[in-house]
């Protein structure tokens, strides 16, 4: 058991949209913590909030899912990443789909697996279904997606 820590943040309400979008699909996950850099925000303030949870957590590996790279969020979080005061990984610009599978595999995977699976999942769950429908009009799934919608 691993028992990573998940911090998602960034602009907005990205972090707390995402947490709440998680919440209603798989229910309340523990570690599972919403930082949203809001207009009165500084980085100072982004930090402070930051470093609040990593104290809660000091032997715990930690995840954090920020909106974009280069963003403030995001350098505030690279700073913690590389001080070395813990094991901490970063990864900017995921969507739902990769948080969910990163909050339901969190405790079963190495810090450095969550990370690399929030890349691979972000990248394989994005779909232009126009184009895919253009390309797969008689296929099985496509058929099958088609009754989701």
């Amino acid at each position: 058991m691993h028992d990573t820590v998940t911090i998602i943040t960034g602009h907005g309400n990205y972090a707390t949209g995402l947490k709440s979008s998680i919440q209603l699909i798989a229910g309340i996950i523990d570690g599972v913590y919403a930082i949203d850099f809001k207009e009165n925000d500084s980085d100072i303030s982004l930090k402070y909030k930051i470093k609040e949870i990593l104290d809660k957590y000091p032997n715990s590996p930690v995840l954090i899912i920020c909106d974009i790279v280069g963003g403030t969020p995001f350098k505030v979080a690279a700073e913690f990443a590389v001080s070395g005061d813990k094991k901490i990984e970063l990864v900017a610009g995921c969507n739902l789909s990769a948080l969910l599978e990163i909050v339901l595999q969190k405790d079963k995977l190495s810090i450095s697996e969550l990370a690399n699976l929030a890349v691979k999942t972000t990248k394989n769950s994005v779909l232009n279904f126009t184009q895919y429908n253009e390309h797969h009009k008689d296929d099985e799934g496509t058929e099958k997606m088609r009754e989701g919608i």
